[in-house]
């Protein structure tokens, strides 16, 4: 009875250990704030200074995360093809080089928490959001002849002297990335309009 009595002891033991190590892992958890919640999917303020540190040329606040996330929802249901692991060490090599050297890199992703393998998911993400992009909207993305010409007219006097025929392609290429950036404007307010999503007080 007395070994019986003191198994009994130890397992109570052993279960009050692991609540309290369950309870330590859940404030840790906590502890990291959450900034908004897209479909039941978390936004962390670490998602945000990662955004800052690595991929400032897209963007760092809160409703930048909040578009991100819902393309990426939307890639994960409409892109048939993922992306190359040559394109996201590609990808990866580029933002690399944006450091000083090797050694500031690694102190960015110890200073962000940032895994090397949660850090190359994050940019197979984008390039999932990048392949919806080029999918179902700059794919179907036309410039017509007499928009050219327009923009060669109200901007002529920024290309030196060349001729339209001279910068047709920069003109093209200048227009596409505008009707780009609108359409996915308008794409984004379309599916923002049917999510859940909930944006806390920082």
């Amino acid at each position: 009875m007395l070994c019986l009595a003191k198994i009994k002891m130890r397992l109570i033991f052993l279960g009050m250990l692991l609540i309290g190590l369950l309870t330590t892992a859940s404030y840790a958890t906590l502890a990291e704030q959450i900034v908004a919640v897209v479909n039941g999917q978390l936004i962390f303020e670490t998602d945000i200074l990662r955004n800052q540190t690595f991929f400032s040329e897209e963007g760092s606040d809160v409703e930048t995360r909040i578009n991100h996330k819902l393309l990426l929802i939307e890639a994960k249901r409409f892109v048939l093809t993922p992306p190359e692991e040559s394109e996201v060490d590609l990808m990866f090599a580029g933002i690399r080089q944006k450091f000083s050297n090797p050694s500031a890199f690694e102190n960015a992703l110890k200073e962000t928490g940032f895994m090397l393998d949660d850090f190359k998911r994050e940019i197979l993400n984008r390039l999932w959001v990048k392949k919806l992009i080029q999918d179902r909207i700059t794919f179907f993305i036309f410039i017509t002849d007499a928009e050219v010409r327009q923009y060669y007219q109200n901007h002529q006097s920024d290309f030196g002297g060349k001729t339209v025929g001279d910068v047709e392609d920069t003109i093209r290429a200048i227009l596409e990335k505008e009707k780009e950036g609108m359409k996915v404007k308008e794409y984004i307010a379309r599916i923002k309009s049917q999510a859940k999503i909930t944006v806390n007080a920082r």
